[in-house]
């Protein structure tokens, strides 16, 4: 009798263990599955504890079509999309995007060893990044899967003799000028503006012949195919067809290397290569201060990270920062840097800021006189920052009105300039959360714009002083957003402004 009660304890203890680690109740519950055209299914491993449905995370991936791998020795699996990495560990609430740490309200949850993730915080946070519109409906326990109103269906690779010839099946007829192919290495990177990627079906395309890898990239205006070929690329040339657009690309050996490196170096003149991004602020100064303390300096340097990475992925170019980490940087020396190191764009990044904790939007600059009273307040608050520098004596002939019409006479940028601002400013009526403030873009004296020799812009992101504003600029996913849409808007300028001169 005792040994019967002392393994029905040893029973209780072992359940009440496993409960306790899952963290989860008694109230089991299958989450229904219903797509767009009607198909149903479940999902047979998932939970609700305190009014939140829990899905192992395996079992969702395999819905959307993604592969997944377990790290049983650290408790973590793997999810892949492309060349892309979501890191999931047990009982923790973060989760690694590409190495970046993005954070969920709840942790994750282990049961029988699997992890299992808050399904409806879990489709708000990642949701963009599934090849499928997800929708979770938390009382009805029901999953809503939508197919994306895709145009880009499949990637075929076909190997020749002097190379290979990418075969992209489309159901919409792009134009040559909507398609830019780029390569680096072995890796050919293949961009479609307003291109929709059917991503469950490319990233399930078995790699064969000279292909060794493929990678499509959703991103908010264009698509990207990256492919990593097994053999070297020499030049790529683009063809469209209906129903397809087809990229041959070349291999071998380039016989007369001198003329070669001739047009190159007349070439390398006028290619938007290399890029500047000014990070606002830093160091000893702050810039503006949200109402709950967050940094104009912090936001300005992660945007600026998080927008070299994009444009280092998906564009030809090289990108300086004129600072990698929170320092003081005069406003001068941003300039000169962008100068001495051969920069083609400089963009300045800020975050407004108002007394008047209503005043919200983004907005776009460019080196002029101020004609609006917003601008010219904005102007005198972002050059008040050389009050944090060792002297402004180099700044007194700065304050003249007439410097800084003679600074724009000097630069031949002042349209290039303009045209980027527009353009910036087109792409970020895409960001639905914050509208546009004021009317176009705006002109002002802005002291870091002075002297750089080249198209130059200064972007106010959204206002920092807004609580609203505020609270989106302290998620990594909004800012993630900025960035690729500054991303979008750099990479429209440098192939509308290239035009004549790549091929």
């Amino acid at each position: 009798m005792k040994s019967v009660v002392w393994t029905y304890f040893f029973l209780t203890c072992l359940a009440l263990v496993i409960s306790i680690e899952a963290g989860i109740s008694r109230d089991r519950d299958r989450v229904s599955v219903v797509y767009a055209d009607g198909r149903q299914g479940v999902l047979r491993h998932s939970f609700r504890d305190g009014g939140v449905t829990y899905v192992r995370i395996d079992d969702l991936a395999t819905l959307m079509g993604l592969r997944t791998s377990y790290v049983p020795d650290k408790r973590k699996i793997v999810v892949r999309l492309g060349s892309r990495a979501l890191v999931l560990t047990a009982l923790n609430p973060f989760v690694m995007v590409d190495d970046v740490p993005w954070q969920m309200p709840l942790p994750t949850l282990v049961v029988d060893t699997f992890i299992y993730v808050p399904l409806q915080l879990f489709i708000e946070i990642f949701g963009d990044l599934f090849p499928s519109q997800i929708q979770f409906e938390e009382e009805s326990g029901r999953m809503i899967i939508r197919r994306p109103d895709v145009n880009i269906t499949g990637v075929e690779v076909e190997t020749k003799d002097n190379g290979s010839v990418v075969r992209i099946i489309t159901t919409q007829n792009f134009q040559e000028k909507e398609i830019a192919a780029f390569h680096k290495d072995r890796w050919l990177n293949i961009t479609l503006y307003g291109g929709k990627l059917d991503s469950s079906q490319i990233v399930t395309t078995v790699p064969k012949g000279m292909v060794r890898q493929i990678a499509p990239f959703q991103f908010e205006k264009s698509a990207q195919i990256s492919i990593l070929m097994g053999h070297d690329i020499t030049n790529t040339q683009v063809f469209v067809n209906p129903g397809e657009v087809l990229v041959s690309v070349r291999s071998g050996k380039i016989i007369d290397r001198t003329a070669v490196n001739q047009r190159e170096n007349d070439r390398s003149r006028w290619l938007i290569d290399r890029i500047i991004l000014d990070p606002g602020h830093g160091g000893r100064d702050p810039g503006a201060v949200g109402p709950t303390g967050l940094l104009e300096k912090t936001v300005t340097l992660d945007i600026a990270k998080r927008l070299k990475k994009s444009l280092e992925t998906r564009a030809d170019v090289e990108v300086l920062l004129t600072r990698e980490t929170d320092v003081a940087v005069p406003l001068k020396k941003r300039t000169q840097f962008a100068n001495a190191n051969n920069g083609k764009l400089f963009i300045s990044i800020h975050c407004n800021g108002n007394k008047n904790r209503s005043v919200h939007g983004y907005s776009t600059y460019v080196l002029g006189t101020a004609k609006t009273q917003e601008a010219l307040e904005l102007a005198e608050k972002e050059n008040s920052v050389i009050d944090f520098e060792e002297s402004t004596e180099y700044y007194k002939e700065y304050e003249d009105a007439f410097h800084i019409l003679n600074a724009i006479a000097q630069s031949s940028y002042l349209k290039e300039s303009m045209d980027l601002a527009r353009i910036v400013n087109e792409s970020f009526k895409g960001l639905k959360s914050i509208s546009q403030s004021g009317r176009g873009v705006y002109q002002a004296g802005f002291y870091v714009l002075i002297g750089a020799a080249m198209p130059r812009i200064l972007v106010e992101t959204a206002y920092i002083s807004n609580p609203y504003e505020e609270r989106l600029l302290k998620t990594r996913a909004f800012r993630q957003k900025i960035a690729e849409s500054l991303c979008d808007s750099i990479i429209r300028f440098k192939e509308k402004y290239e035009q004549g001169i790549v091929n």
